[in-house]
């Protein structure tokens, strides 16, 4: 952690995209090899030429010549064959080129949209309509890949719960609903920080442990500490379905297609119809409480007191992997794309590849118990490479901690 309290992040393997599918969530920027190498030498003349320009440095007549030269017969080709060649540069090339001449500053304009849609679709793999500003949108991806390889972030904090905040969950761009031993249910608007709205219409006879929303946004999931799930409708909030069947108290939810998953402090994790409110299956397998659950498509990431997390297959039972790296009991996790965030006892906030088991960064930044973690997307694109803009977590040190690695970025 700096000085000033912002979080700081730390790498643990040399992973690369290669690690992941193309396309794939939070996949790491890598430009073409052959940019690095071709045309090598060009930038640093046609640069030299530009600065000679504006500092009216003049070295020997005769290099002076020489470099106008090179200038010159470089811009009589064809514009096709410019763009072609710049096609072959990096981005902070392009930059650079771009300075050395109008007409190479209107070749790489950021309205000359073959030229970025070509590198755009090339670096990234992602195609979108010819309208597409895809200059705005490959510098959006280039940043925020940058900043997700340095921890760049805006924090910010949200104060106003009286005890730890035991869960999070997004609702919209803008809103954020948070549980807390209080036994309260806060939402925050991001841009009105200090007035969160407190949710009073809790049935639970105990403290509120979990959240979770469906994709619809229409439905939130509660577990509590009585051994109890609510199913509740929004935005009425009034209550649906009360689930029953657990011997401990219920530590997390998720929903997957027609099934609500709940884990509880007695290890096991029940599967139960969302329609119904009967229960279906339980899964057992950790030695501890499972303190959080994660899902995408038919597939759960349980973790638990006993430091490890578990990837199910939900509709079989199975158990598909197993990751160990934690040095003591998880309380929280977070299954997007091809990553798993967990946090726990440690203060560390972890990343891992769902492909390969292996731990990708740890950040640092809290104080205390790592209690919960959310992700959001926001729509800088229909698709800025399909990354998680904002990461936040909360916990025991009574703080919510938001990293923003979207800020200053143009929205699309």
């Amino acid at each position: 952690m700096r000085k000033d309290g912002t979080p700081t992040i730390k790498s643990t393997s040399n992973y690369s995209s290669s690690s992941s599918s193309s396309g794939s969530s939070g996949k790491r920027y890598s430009p073409p090899k052959q940019r690095k190498l071709i045309l090598s030498n060009l930038i640093p003349r046609l640069s030299s030429h530009h600065q000679q320009n504006n500092c009216k440095k003049v070295n020997t007549a005769k290099k002076a010549e020489s470099t106008s030269g090179d200038v010159r017969r470089f811009q009589e080709l064809p514009h096709e064959l410019i763009i072609h060649i710049l096609f072959y540069l990096d981005y902070k090339s392009i930059l650079t080129l771009s300075r050395a001449s109008k007409q190479f500053y209107t070749l790489s304009h950021k309205n000359h949209n073959l030229l970025w849609q070509s590198i755009f679709q090339y670096d990234f793999n992602l195609h979108q309509p010819s309208m597409t500003p895809y200059y705005q949108l490959y510098k959006n991806h280039f940043e925020l890949h940058k900043r997700w390889r340095h921890g760049h972030v805006r924090t910010k904090y949200l104060t106003g719960h009286d005890d730890s905040i035991y869960c999070l969950v997004w609702l919209g761009k803008y809103h954020i609903i948070s549980g807390s031993r209080d036994k309260s249910i806060k939402v925050w608007n991001l841009h009105n920080t200090t007035c969160p709205l407190q949710l009073t219409r809790v049935h639970h006879e105990g403290s509120v442990l979990c959240l979770r929303l469906s994709k619809d946004n229409l439905s939130l999931v509660s577990g509590s500490s009585d051994s109890t799930c609510f199913i509740w409708s929004l935005p009425t909030l009034l209550p649906e379905k009360r689930l029953v069947g657990h011997t401990g108290g219920v530590l997390d939810i998720c929903l997957v297609k027609n099934y609500i998953v709940s884990s509880s402090r007695d290890s096991t994790i029940r599967v139960w119809d969302k329609h119904t409110g009967h229960e279906l299956r339980r899964l057992t397998g950790h030695a501890g409480p499972v303190n959080a659950l994660g899902s995408q498509g038919t597939q759960v990431v349980s973790a638990s007191g006993d430091t490890t997390i578990k990837l199910w297959d939900i509709e079989t039972g199975q158990c598909l992997r197993t990751f160990n790296g934690h040095t003591r009991g998880l309380a929280c996790i977070k299954l997007d794309g091809c990553f798993i965030y967990s946090g726990g006892q440690d203060n560390k906030l972890k990343i891992w590849d769902i492909q390969t088991g292996q731990c990708i960064s740890s950040l640092s930044g809290h104080s205390d118990l790592i209690r919960t973690i959310d992700t959001f997307e926001v729509s800088y694109s229909d698709i800025t490479a399909n990354l998680n803009t904002y990461v936040s977590s909360a916990g025991q040190d009574k703080r919510i901690m938001v990293l923003d690695f979207g800020y200053d970025l143009t929205l699309i």
